[in-house]
């Protein structure tokens, strides 16, 4: 879920955030990493300004998109586990495996968007614990505490020796759009979101930030 959205991020908004300097230099950007439980409705409070999120987002008074990033959907499992040497899983593998999840300002419908608590067939997915943030969530998996889902694109940016990431097929790619206050306009503020929708702020930079 969020995870690669911060994964995505280090791609993203840094040649965004370079694009709009160049054309404002009297500007700041600072880019923040969000928890996995920090939720967009802090938005509405002006903390950040503009946020990349994973859809859905259908909280009031927030304006949502573009879609800037969609990547496909893996099954983060401890290595050892016996579906990590599966070539895919589809949504009934699901079945009965402690999912790790997160809560805090996420809403239900999200929660439920991004972990089903039954499979299409209506088999109950489990519970395994929760995490705040998206390295809470890799400890959980490589302890065997539970599997999770995510992004295919946080197998480069998370490498782990104990967890195996393995596609989910049949599952809709995860989309990744900028969100932020409807009330909060600006035209400060649509020139990021104009440098973020570039092409040349997806390609990632000469000198990638570590982690």
């Amino acid at each position: 879920m969020e995870s690669a959205s911060v994964a995505s991020a280090r791609v993203t908004t840094p040649g965004a955030a370079d694009a709009l300097l160049a054309a404002h230099p009297g500007c700041e950007v600072t880019v923040r990493e969000v928890p996995l439980d920090g939720g967009v409705r802090a938005l509405l409070d002006g903390a950040p300004d503009v946020r990349l999120a994973t859809l859905p987002v259908r909280e009031p008074g927030l304006t949502t998109g573009p879609v800037v990033l969609r990547d496909d959907r893996v099954l983060l499992l401890p290595a050892a586990h016996p579906l990590a040497g599966r070539p895919s899983l589809g949504p009934e593998d699901l079945a009965g495996l402690p999912l790790i999840t997160t809560g805090g300002a996420n809403p239900r419908y999200r929660l439920d968007h991004h972990y089903p608590r039954r499979t299409p067939s209506g088999a109950p997915v489990g519970r395994g614990p929760a995490a705040a943030t998206w390295q809470e969530a890799l400890s959980h998996v490589s302890a065997g505490r539970g599997v999770t889902p995510g992004a295919a694109r946080g197998a480069r940016y998370h490498p782990r020796p104990g967890i195996a990431y393995v596609p989910l097929r049949d599952a809709p790619p995860l989309e990744y759009a900028l969100v932020r206050p409807t009330a909060a306009d600006s035209a400060l503020l649509r020139a990021f979101v104009t440098a973020v929708a570039a092409p040349e702020a997806a390609r990632p930079r000469r000198d990638p930030p570590p982690g």
